[in-house]
């Protein structure tokens, strides 16, 4: 969760905006001028230094389809052999980033792990040690004698030379020999990521007697998945979600969103389940929501705009407006609306709030709640 919840204020601080917490000209009242000057008319303001970041409808298939390509070809070459990337994320820790990637060989999951500072990666090219494990370290984050076991044995070390080629897209290449101190065998090591790799999501889509389960990270590859499993699979009318910690593609997962609604399909969390943030936005997408008691809920808010989180953004602020349209094509206008607002104000972005049973009728999460 640690991990998801950070990446954005990382790309904040990689981004090369000045700081400024100027959100809109008061001096402009006209939208032609405004956007003259650059800038962005919104609820009769010209808002500044605002990127728009929506995926129309019309947009959303070939923009998936050229995302799926990037992240398709996205390869760990290990002795120059190639191996799809299925994960990579940056982590940041006051003045530190470590670098999170993972891949799958023949094998299963490795992980390679590379710690260093942020102004060295502001600086456009840096080296730093490095670690290849065995597995996947997110799906066992939460045990600590896995987790121990697996960094106490590594499978190779040393230093990975990195050439961040823009920060913004996160296109880096990383490039270096590890070695095993053990048995002396060395491993060539050279793979280059991008945006669409970050935002590609872990999602697994299996559908087992006309239900669709989905499980892990949201991304651009849920929307692939979902609507094929949608096409596929006609007689399916409920997407049941199980352990999803988030979205890393928060302009797709509302596009996946739309779809699974758009095909009036129930969406379902048994008592065994745990969705936070942006499951439960796609959760929300059900024409009909069941939930059953012990569900595990979690909402928050999400970081950042111009160094500003978003409750600290005021409600007219451009970068809510696709959340409050989705919020209120789930929910509806007279709940939508304040859902998204009350998910900003329940916990931190990098914390998050676990609805009570209470909550979750209170705010019509659910159109059935089952005891």
């Amino acid at each position: 969760m640690k991990i998801l919840l950070q990446c954005a204020a990382l790309l904040v601080v990689l981004a090369s905006c000045d700081g400024s917490k100027a959100l809109y000209d008061k001096n402009i009242g006209d939208q032609s001028i405004c956007e003259e000057k650059g800038g962005y008319w919104y609820k009769d303001k010209c808002w500044s230094d605002f990127e728009e970041e929506g995926i129309a409808v019309a947009d959303i298939d070939k923009t998936v389809a050229e995302q799926m390509i990037l992240i398709e070809n996205g390869k760990v070459r290990v002795n120059s052999v190639a191996h799809p990337i299925t994960f990579f994320m940056p982590e940041m820790d006051g003045k530190e980033v470590l670098f999170i990637t993972i891949f799958e060989d023949k094998n299963g999951a490795k992980t390679i792990l590379q710690p260093t500072k942020i102004k060295q990666v502001k600086r456009g090219r840096f080296s730093a040690p490095a670690l290849l494990l065995n597995g996947n370290l997110i799906e066992i984050s939460e045990d600590e004698i896995a987790m121990k076991k697996v960094m106490n044995n590594p499978i190779a070390t040393g230093e990975l030379e990195a050439n961040v080629h823009n920060f913004d897209a996160l296109d880096i290449t990383f490039n270096g020999f590890l070695e095993n101190e053990k048995t002396g065998k060395s491993f060539q090591i050279n793979y280059q990521t991008n945006e669409a790799v970050l935002g590609a999501g872990t999602s697994t889509v299996e559908v087992k007697n006309n239900e669709i389960h989905i499980n892990g990270e949201l991304g651009t590859r849920t929307y692939r998945q979902l609507k094929e499993a949608i096409q596929d699979h006609p007689n399916a009318k409920t997407v049941v979600l199980g352990k999803i910690n988030g979205s890393l593609n928060d302009a797709v997962n509302m596009h996946t969103g739309r779809i699974l609604r758009e095909a009036g399909l129930t969406t379902k969390v048994l008592k065994n389940s745990n969705i936070a943030s942006g499951g439960v936005d796609l959760f929300c997408a059900g024409k009909e929501r069941i939930v059953e008691k012990g569900a595990k809920i979690g909402i928050h808010s999400w970081c950042c705009y111009n160094d500003l989180t978003a409750i600290e953004l005021p409600k007219d602020h451009p970068a809510h407006q696709y959340q409050i349209e989705y919020f209120t094509m789930c929910l509806g206008k007279e709940i939508g609306p304040d859902f998204y607002f009350h998910t900003l104000s329940a916990a931190p972005f990098d914390g998050v709030h676990w609805m009570s049973d209470e909550d979750i009728k209170k705010w019509k999460v659910a159109t059935e709640f089952v005891e």
